[in-house]
């Protein structure tokens, strides 16, 4: 009974957030704008720096124009897994416009990228981890087929929040403990093990991509408002 109950109130989520989903966006632009005391030649000076101290290459960079003060960069980044067949990628693209006294940054499609492995673990024939992969597998492929017409590119928008919150939802309608005496002995169920890692599963990589875009957003703020007199 705990599972169909379970199985009918994810459905019904998902259910939501795939009718909500119809009036949103797959590509977003964010926009964000701020004043700096730095020339357009100084910023871009910082900027050309900045990308070469952030990024492993300068390959990230899509289009620039100097004299316009235009780059556009497209990065990406791996995310850590706990899944043996389930690999992501955070991504998103940037256009970075500095003029004198201001610069401008658009976050232009921030979205998730899944990959399938296959891990090692069937060539040792692990039941119980064939067993996490299989539902790994299940899990995104899932997702991707009811709200996202099986792609495994994921936009990083309100849509993805839903699925996050969904899951959310899910875990707190189990108990972590059967009984009182498996709370005292530390004993906490297969469905909460399942669905906390469902919920992590489909939340890591978005919040690590928050996190990225956070970071580096920080970083380029204090880059195009430097002022090295060297």
């Amino acid at each position: 009974m705990i599972r169909l109950s379970l199985t009918i109130i994810l459905a019904a989520l998902l259910s939501a957030v795939a009718t909500q989903a119809q009036t949103l966006p797959h590509d977003l632009s964010e926009i964000h704008t701020a004043a700096t005391p730095l020339s357009r030649t100084d910023q871009w000076h910082n900027l050309k720096l900045w990308v070469a101290l952030t990024f492993d290459n300068s390959n990230v960079i899509d289009m620039q124009d100097p004299e316009r003060g235009t780059m556009v960069i497209k990065w990406s980044c791996p995310i850590k897994m706990k899944s043996d067949c389930i690999s992501a990628t955070a991504t998103a693209t940037y256009v970075i416009d500095v003029r004198d006294g201001k610069y401008r940054l658009q976050r232009i499609n921030p979205r998730i990228v899944f990959q399938f492995t296959r891990p090692d673990i069937y060539a040792e024939i692990d039941p119980s981890a064939a067993e996490l992969a299989n539902a790994d597998f299940r899990l995104i492929n899932g997702i991707a087929n009811r709200l996202f017409e099986g792609s495994y590119e994921w936009p990083a928008n309100e849509q993805y929040e839903e699925i996050i919150d969904a899951y959310r939802e899910v875990l707190a309608s189990i108990p972590q403990y059967k009984t009182d005496r498996d709370k005292e002995r530390g004993k906490i169920s297969d469905e909460w093990r399942k669905a906390e890692r469902n919920w992590q599963m489909v939340r890591t990589p978005y919040v690590t991509l928050k996190q990225l875009d956070a970071a580096m957003s920080e970083s380029l703020d204090k880059a195009l408002k430097h002022n090295d007199d060297f």
